[in-house]
């Protein structure tokens, strides 16, 4: 069973407790009134039932006949059945805002209610303000994750921006260290093919030299 069902489940329970209370504490002597409270209560009862139902074709059939009927002749009884049908979570139109304040205006005039209506209005803005919390905490906790979220995936782009930034260094020092050995390799080259500090002389230049000194001694 889900939230929701025992929302609706719960909401059924507190009327029909509300109404029982209301019946017995009427007095034996006036029967019809109790009659009356007691149809009320049928009529309330089953618009939470058809409001509650998985048929959505059927709720907007419902919610358009309640919302007529308040729109043109807004009694108590037509806009107790409107905040009613507000405050029923579930169908596209359900709106606890709207319910809680027309609950409000209705309980600022008991007097102009039944006590049976008066448990009803009491129950239903009980409801609206317990669904009104529950989007409160929703709308904060969907606050919560978003900013997490962004939180997460800016950690995730600082740290792929390091990876990338470490991956450029290697490359930047495997080229640096190829370049060196590749200094290495010519000054190795260079050396290689240089003459030693004690190299030889050439022996013609050397034989050139002795017949160049030995020359004028022979004159």
């Amino acid at each position: 069973m889900t939230l929701r069902n025992l929302n609706y489940l719960l909401i059924l329970a507190l009327v029909s407790a509300a109404n029982v209370c209301a019946a017995k504490s009427s007095p034996p002597a006036a029967p019809p009134s109790i009659t009356v409270a007691a149809g009320t209560a049928d009529i309330h009862l089953t618009l939470m039932s058809e409001l509650s139902g998985t048929d959505p074709a059927h709720q907007s059939d419902v919610m358009y006949e309640v919302e007529k009927n308040y729109t043109q002749a807004p009694t108590t009884v037509n806009t107790l059945r409107y905040a009613i049908a507000l405050a029923i979570p579930g169908h596209p139109a359900s709106d606890p805002q709207q319910a809680k304040k027309l609950l409000e205006q209705l309980l600022a005039t008991p007097e102009r209610m039944t006590s049976m209506e008066r448990s009803v209005a009491i129950t239903m803005l009980n409801v609206s303000d317990q669904w009104l919390k529950m989007q409160a905490d929703n709308r904060r906790l969907a606050a919560t994750v978003d900013d997490k979220a962004h939180a997460q995936a800016n950690s995730d782009r600082r740290m792929q921006s390091q990876t990338e930034e470490i991956a450029r260094l290697h490359r930047a020092l495997d080229a640096a260290q190829q370049k060196l050995d590749a200094i290495k390799d010519i000054e190795r080259s260079i050396s290689e093919r240089s003459p030693s500090s004690s190299g030889t002389r050439d022996p013609n230049n050397r034989d050139s030299t002795s017949q160049t000194q030995t020359s004028p001694a022979g004159r």
